[in-house]
């Protein structure tokens, strides 16, 4: 437990994070759920009254989402993660490894979900950041990752002759073969798995969306959206040496 002055020193650094870029946020971001909700209006189930876990799970994230902005760091993360998002969502409908119940392949409506998690799990992530061991994450890393890789490959096996499944399956290898700060995508792979499971079991309880094992949720499938804030991560560093690369050869 922390003691009072850590404490205080902790939500002193919070309180500094909402400034009146917070308040913009907030803005745009109601308008945005007020668009989604008058347009897929047809979508939203009241007949069961409020749906008070998916409340939560969206204040929780608008909040952080509120916190710290950064527009010349937040917005590259949103390209990334919106066209990250796509293709993972192609991948699991088109070969039937989850659908949804509008049977779209993929649903439009889901896509703008996927920058919405990345800034939240990269703002959690800092945020645990302080909370986790310095040493021993370098091995942890070497543990975690590949096990996930594994595990999603046999997931995944059933479409592993489908081109699409092998891409998936060689992007992970990828992650796995190529140098980056360990520490801090594990980091990113807990903030994104604890997000994920949240999400994971709102989405397949209430039958948003179903894998093709009818669990709820599958493990390995919460574990999933930690390996895709790493991925994510790693999108927007090539991205910005792709850009840095450009300009010097301008």
């Amino acid at each position: 437990m922390l003691e009072a002055p850590a404490m205080h020193a902790a939500l002193a650094t919070i309180r500094r994070g909402y400034t009146r870029h917070s308040l913009v946020a907030l803005a745009l971001m109601f308008g945005v759920y007020t668009a989604i909700g008058l347009h897929w209006w047809q979508l939203m189930d009241w007949s069961q009254g409020m749906d008070w876990l998916l409340g939560a799970i969206w204040v929780f994230m608008t909040a952080l989402l509120c916190w710290d902005i950064d527009t010349a760091r937040d917005l590259p993360l949103v390209a990334v993660a919106f066209l990250g998002g796509l293709v993972i969502e192609a991948w699991g409908t088109q070969t039937n490894l989850w659908h949804y119940f509008t049977a779209e392949r993929p649903p439009a409506w889901i896509l703008p979900a996927w920058p919405v998690a990345a800034l939240t799990n990269a703002r959690l992530a800092r945020w645990l950041d302080g909370l986790l061991p310095q040493r021993g994450m370098d091995t942890a890393w070497r543990v975690v990752m590949p096990a996930f890789v594994a595990w999603m490959t046999w997931f995944a096996w059933p479409t592993i002759g489908m081109g699409t499944t092998q891409l998936v399956v060689a992007l992970m290898v990828v992650v796995l073969m190529t140098p980056g700060d360990r520490r801090e995508e594990l980091v990113l792979f807990i903030a994104g798995a604890s997000l994920g499971l949240f999400l994971e079991y709102w989405g397949t309880s209430r039958r948003c969306w179903t894998y093709y094992t009818e669990q709820v949720p599958p493990p390995v499938a919460v574990f999933a959206h930690g390996f895709a804030s790493v991925a994510f991560h790693r999108g927007l560093q090539l991205a910005r040496r792709t850009v840095s690369l450009a300009r010097v050869a301008r």
